[in-house]
């Protein structure tokens, strides 16, 4: 009986320990603005399209891109990873976009970036560890109250909030046709992460009836 006791009041001080640490590593991306041109919506319109990640970040580039391209597949939309064509360098000229698009043979053009990583440090001040187990009962809360109050010790912590834009492109004309921007919190730059960003571009993407 004394073990299973110990064993809910060692319980409830982890939840109050990791309970800053569960919040961030559980935070996902989310949409921060959207705009679409609404001539084009309505008509599931997307195919062969030429995904471009801008990052010099090699393997970021490739999961990103190989998470849209399957993202598109599974609404029956061809994607074409940028790194997968011979020149997979793509410079930042109109030309060398229009080369990418021949050789692609795309029609639309999905263009992402960085727009920028903020960082702000935050202070968790000591706070005060109570053991239920002892509150329930009068008899053992009593002595409780004569013994000096245990404390967490206060901590210091960085959020890192990322900021990405992706935009869509009509490769026959070059208008702008969907544009959105998200935030992600404390990403990992995992695997993850990008299919969760994927998942909120694509979904929005759904919503505007473009996908």
């Amino acid at each position: 009986m004394q073990i299973k006791r110990w064993y809910q009041v060692l319980r409830r001080m982890l939840m109050v320990l990791t309970a800053p640490f569960l919040l961030y590593c559980c935070a996902s991306s989310s949409l921060t603005a959207t705009w679409h041109d609404q001539s084009y919506a309505g008509n599931n319109l997307l195919r062969d399209v030429l995904v471009i990640a801008v990052t010099e970040e090699e393997t970021s580039r490739r999961l990103y891109e190989d998470g849209f391209v399957t993202k598109l597949s599974e609404s029956g939309v061809r994607g074409i990873p940028s790194y997968s064509l011979q020149n997979s360098d793509i410079e930042p000229t109109k030309q060398a976009v229009q080369t990418a698009v021949t050789m692609s043979d795309a029609r639309y053009v999905l263009i992402t970036r960085h727009l920028s990583t903020d960082e702000k440090q935050h202070y968790s001040p000591p706070e005060p560890i109570y053991v239920d187990p002892y509150y329930s009962k009068m008899h053992r809360y009593y002595p409780l109250a004569y013994r000096e109050v245990r404390y967490r010790p206060g901590y210091t912590y960085t959020v890192t909030t990322v900021s990405i834009e992706s935009n869509l492109y009509d490769a026959k004309t070059e208008k702008l046709i969907w544009s959105a921007q998200s935030k992600s919190v404390d990403p990992n730059m995992s695997q993850s992460f990008f299919d969760g960003l994927v998942d909120v571009f694509t979904k929005d993407l759904k919503e505007k009836k473009l996908l």
